[in-house]
């Protein structure tokens, strides 16, 4: 009997370190829900309509990995179970958008605000109990995102509004038109060609946004969390002016990990290596996509033994997590496909355009060059030395955190609180062993 029960125990150990590390997304979401970061407002006075705006906002390194995660999960035929691991049969983020004219706190062209942004537990964001929407056609209040896997996100705004109940609003469904939200002489709305224009050398136009996680069970309704409020944007009288970027404000990549895939493109291997996205080139990449311009990555590589570096085609778009890039661009007259088991070099720079601020494109000093097995074989930015250094991970701008806990250094690898699993489980099985043995001893006595 005592042999079956370590046995037992023994089994429960071995299987705890296993179990996932996921909360039910009742009770906590597969990452922190910050706000949007550092949201930005142009307004896109040469574009179709007079009053549109193009916001720009970032996600967090935890939300794109996330995202990245789980799109992977979709190509690979296992959401569903990547779904069960976080305790839900589907996830989602959108962004809700807020808006004020001059003053944020006044009761008419305020913050817009109210209870239907959170949702009717049956008719979804932005309805009453009856299906009616009590939003108007410049709220914002469930945007999706274009691709969450990506770090910076963008979305036009206070679009041109027609006669209709989206501008006069409709008393019987208690939909506010969008002219209740607005002070007369805050605007001039031309009812003819169904055209709004507000003076911005006199007037400020405020946004705020904040994200909207949907947790969806089957077979109960969904439910919502969401995030603080953003910093606040603007354009107009008042907003802040954009000076763009110098060539010191565009710092070099930091870029780990280098490995090969089992992709292939065009009969050519296809590696990955994952891109660090420190907070200030977020910030920098979303205040620049606002205004016109973009950052992007260059990836170059080559085969170990080749002089010259080659421009390799594949994921260009900042996103915090792995990057892919295939080797098509490698292959030449000599070398007509690289070999699977090639000794990749590869390095990356920061690509700054902005016509309308400079001819041409400004760049990033090189990263550090990687390979298979180490983060640094490079001993100085944009230098071609091919000999190796010890690996240097400290550039990574972020430690290892927990992630079910989120704040205890893993003792071997572990959480804490598994740990602290493991030693009730411990003390459990010597409790009830001491009490099978006594149990026995006394039964042995009285024979």
């Amino acid at each position: 009997m005592i042999k079956k029960l370590i046995s037992a125990a023994v089994a429960v150990l071995l299987l705890l370190p296993c179990m996932t590390v996921f909360s039910s997304a009742a009770d906590k979401l597969p990452f922190d829900l910050v706000p949007p970061a550092y949201v930005s407002a142009k307004w896109m006075e040469e574009n179709d309509s007079p009053t549109t705006t193009k916001l720009t906002f970032s996600l967090s390194n935890d939300m794109t990995t996330f995202f990245k995660n789980l799109e992977e999960a979709n190509l690979n035929g296992t959401a569903d179970q990547f779904m069960a691991n976080i305790g839900c049969t589907d996830f989602w983020m959108n962004v809700q958008i807020d808006w004020a004219v001059d003053d944020v706190a006044d009761s008419v062209s305020g913050w817009h605000h109210t209870k239907y942004w959170d949702g009717d537990e049956y008719f979804g964001l932005g309805k009453d109990s009856e299906g009616n929407a009590r939003c108007s056609d410049w709220d914002v209040v469930d945007c999706g995102l274009n691709n969450a896997t990506e770090t910076v996100q963008d979305i036009w705004v206070t679009r041109g509004v027609p006669n209709d109940d989206r501008w006069n609003g409709n008393p019987e469904t208690h939909t506010p038109g969008l002219k209740d939200q607005l002070r007369p002489e805050q605007y001039t709305y031309d009812t003819e060609n169904e055209e709004l224009r507000i003076d911005y050398t006199k007037h400020t136009v405020y946004f705020r946004a904040r994200f909207v996680a949907t947790v969806r069970n089957d077979g109960v309704p969904d439910k919502w969390y969401f995030s603080e409020w953003s910093n606040i944007a603007s354009v107009g009288k008042d907003s802040e002016k954009f000076e763009p970027l110098t060539k010191t404000d565009l710092k070099a990549p930091v870029i780990t990990s280098l490995r090969m895939t089992d992709k292939e493109f065009n009969d050519n291997p296809v590696v990955a290596f994952t891109l660090t996205v420190p907070e200030e080139l977020a910030e920098n990449a979303t205040k620049v996509e606002a205004y016109g311009g973009s950052i992007t990555i260059e990836v170059w590589a080559r085969v170990k033994g080749d002089k010259e570096f080659t421009q390799l085609q594949g994921d260009w778009i900042i996103k915090a997590g792995e990057m892919e890039s295939d080797l098509f661009n490698l292959a030449n007259e000599s070398r007509p496909n690289v070999p699977k088991d090639s000794v990749i070099e590869l390095r990356c720079r920061y690509r700054y355009d902005h016509p309308a601020y400079f001819d041409g494109d400004m760049y990033s000093d090189w990263s550090k060059i990687i390979s298979f097995g180490t983060d640094d074989i490079n001993y100085g930015p944009g230098q071609l030395d091919t000999s190796t250094t010890p690996a240097d991970n400290s550039q990574s701008g972020e430690k290892d955190k927990c992630p079910i806990c989120h704040f205890c250094p893993q003792p071997l690898g572990l959480c804490i609180f598994i740990w602290l699993l493991i030693l009730l489980a411990v003390i459990i099985i010597i409790v009830i062993i001491i009490v099978v043995s006594k149990k026995k001893k006394k039964k042995d006595e009285n024979k």
